[in-house]
């Protein structure tokens, strides 16, 4: 039997994505945004939560996705890898479940999509696919 992982399953548009827990430090509400001049795109700019101030990401821009206005549901999820320490902006944050190794399928590397340097798989959720995202190199690119 192959080994299960636990990852943090959020929400972009009607799409889930799952990201390994290991980098996710915490789940966080909207805070305001500090813009910071010549960021590239996709850097809203840097938040200060509870004293600690860090770049915040927003992970549609990032993935090629049509922007969206925040709502209710909006969170972000402050990241941990590597040294370094980010928040990324996601429509909302579901649930955290095990999944088994052997049920993630490889993404064809034939097939071009925005973000595919950091899909590394697909897994089934209740009837649903889930993309799997490695967000520790997502974060070491997007911030260096």
């Amino acid at each position: 039997m192959a080994e299960a992982s636990q990852y943090v399953i959020f929400r972009m548009d009607d799409q889930l994505y799952g990201a390994d827990i290991a980098v996710v430090r915490e789940v966080s509400y909207l805070t305001p945004v500090t813009r910071l001049p010549n960021a590239p795109h996709y850097v809203e700019g840097v938040i200060d939560l509870r004293g600690e101030v860090m770049p915040i990401i927003d992970l549609r821009k990032r993935l090629g996705l049509p922007g969206r206005p925040a709502d209710g549901d909006t969170r972000i999820m402050v990241l941990s890898a590597g040294g370094i320490t980010a928040a990324v902006i996601v429509d909302g944050v579901e649930q955290v479940i095990s999944i088994d190794a052997d049920t993630i399928a490889q993404p064809d590397s034939s097939v071009a999509v925005a973000g595919q340097d950091y899909v590394y798989g697909v897994a089934r959720m209740d009837g649903r696919l889930v993309v799997l995202i490695d967000l520790s190199r997502l974060l070491s690119i997007a911030v260096a």
